[in-house]
Order: structure tokens, then C-alpha cells, then sequence
């Protein structure tokens, strides 16, 4: 199913992205990542818009669309920033990772509802990423940490990341992917150099910290671009049950560059997400 492949590959990029934002949040302050991401996302797109040559106009819907979803996914990269500052990682992760439960609900509300046994799949994904993100949290030491914030924080996250996708799938925007996803991340550059300008510090980012974030902009440019794209066919809802699996992508490379040891439990999360997405994959063909 091409839908579940996308999100996949997406998940691989936001995978990369979260297991550098940990790292990045606490160097810089939030707001200077954020805009320094997303002013490396408008220069990425603006050189695939030229070379696209796209000469699609500007029309009132695809403006108008692409400015809400643009907004509601820096809210939702905000809330996911707070919410890993804050944490633990292993109650923030497993309830940001559950938005496919809301794309879910909305295909059945607005387009064909899943069937039963994808509910049930979709659901197990979501299982095995909790099973692996608490099970590999759980076994480091914790301090006290305001939980309810940190709930707070991911509960909108993931409210925001579902809204998101589910306008940037609009059929609206299908083929105009790179002109929309412009649109939406100069959006989210005004309003942060708008309303947050005396927050954010370019001064105070080093060479490295500035090559990490060049990356971090690249990998999420190209995760929400295909994200996008997949609203091109007839289940995108589902490329955002696999692009989930960001969080055990997350860990995954943990594990190899800082040579952790999986657990039986993290063991077992895995297997389940990717077999629940192999079958999933496999009954959509």
C-alpha cells in the first residue's frame, strides 16, 4: 500500500529529526529552533518550487488551506518541543504517537470509515510503540517532573498533528504539494518572527548547533512533504498510522549510535508495530 509506505518513510525522517531534537532543546531555546528550521524548510522548497517550475496560481482555497495546516503543525512541533523538555520522554512519546487514532476517526466521519480489523492493526501499531518507547524510558533514572504539563503538552500535539495532516491531505492541494507546503512554512516563519521576535537568539548558535539544525530542517521539510502528497490516494490516513512509528525509529538509532541493548518488551513493541504495518500493508494491496 503506497499510503503506509510513505508514512513509513516519513516516519524514518522524523525519526532523525526527534532523536536530534532531544539534543538541540537543550542547547537552544525552543523558539530559535523552531525558526531556524523552518527558514531552512522555505529555502529547500523554494529550490524544489523553481525547479518544478509549477506554474499553479494562487488560488483563495489552496492559500487559505495551506496557512491553517502550516499553523496547526508548528503548534503541534511547539507542543511536541515543550512536551520533550519537559518530560519524561516516556509518557510524552506514546500519547503523541497515538494521533492516528484522530486520523482515523476522521476518515470514518468524512470518507470511507476503516474496517473492523483495520482499527484493530492500526491499534496494535500504536500498542507496540507504547510498549517500546515506556519500556526503553522506564529503564533509565528519573527525577520528578510535572506530569500534568507534560500531558497537557502532547494531548495538543497530537491533536494539532492529526488537524494537520488531515488539511494538508486536502484534495485541494493534491499535485501543488511543494507550493502548499511554501505557503505553509513561510506562514509559520512570520508569525513566530512576528509575535515571538525578543525569543529568538541567533547569536548564540554554534557552528554545530547550526548544521544539526540545517538537518533537523531538511528531514522535516521532506517528512511533511510526503505527508502531504500521500492525500494524492484513497486511504492517506493511513501513511499517518505508519509515520507513528517516528518514535521507535527514534530509538532504534539510540540503540546503534550509543550501543543500547533492546529489551524483551522493547523487542516485542517492535515486532508487533512492524508486523501489525505488514499486514495492514498487505490487505490494502
Amino acid at each position: 500500500m503506497v499510503e503506509i509506505t510513505l508514512g513509513f518513510v516519513a516516519a524514518i525522517c522524523w525519526g532523525i529529526h526527534d532523536f536530534l531534537v532531544r539534543f538541540i532543546v537543550k542547547k537552544v531555546n525552543i523558539i530559535t529552533a523552531l525558526i531556524s528550521t523552518n527558514l531552512i524548510s522555505v529555502s529547500v522548497l523554494l529550490i524544489f518550487f523553481y525547479l518544478s517550475r509549477n506554474d499553479k496560481s494562487l488560488e483563495i482555497e489552496l492559500v487559505g488551506i495551506s496557512l491553517i495546516y502550516g499553523l496547526l503543525f508548528l503548534l503541534a512541533t511547539y507542543s511536541l518541543y515543550r512536551a520533550f523538555n519537559r518530560g519524561p520522554i516516556y509518557i510524552a512519546a506514546p500519547i503523541i504517537c497515538s494521533y492516528p487514532i484522530l486520523s482515523l476517526f476522521y476518515a470514518a466521519i468524512l470518507t470511507d470509515p476503516p474496517s473492523l480489523h483495520e482499527w484493530l492493526l492500526s491499534i496494535f501499531v500504536i500498542f507496540g510503540i507504547i510498549l517500546t518507547v515506556v519500556a526503553k524510558s522506564k529503564s533509565q533514572k528519573t527525577v520528578s517532573f510535572q506530569i500534568f504539563g507534560t500531558i497537557i503538552w502532547s494531548i495538543f500535539a497530537a491533536i494539532c498533528f492529526s488537524l494537520s495532516f488531515l488539511l494538508g491531505q486536502h484534495q485541494s492541494i493534491n499535485s501543488f504539494e511543494i507550493l502548499s507546503n511554501l505557503i505553509a512554512r513561510v506562514s509559520a516563519v512570520l508569525v513566530l518572527g512576528t509575535l515571538l521576535f525578543n525569543q529568538i537568539l541567533f547569536k548564540s548558535l554554534k557552528p554545530n548547533y547550526i548544521l544539526i539544525l540545517i538537518f533537523m530542517g531538511i528531514v522535516d521539510t521532506l517528512a511533511l512533504l510526503i505527508m502531504v502528497y500521500s492525500g494524492n490516494f484513497d486511504n492517506p490516513e493511513f501513511s499517518s498510522v505508519s509515520a507513528s512509528t517516528f518514535g521507535v525509529i527514534t530509538i532504534l538509532l539510540v540503540c546503534f549510535f550509543y550501543k543500547e541493548i533492546l529489551n524483551r518488551i522493547q523487542i516485542f513493541g517492535i515486532i508487533l508495530v512492524f508486523t501489525s504495518i505488514a499486514i495492514l500493508s498487505f490487505g490494502k494491496n
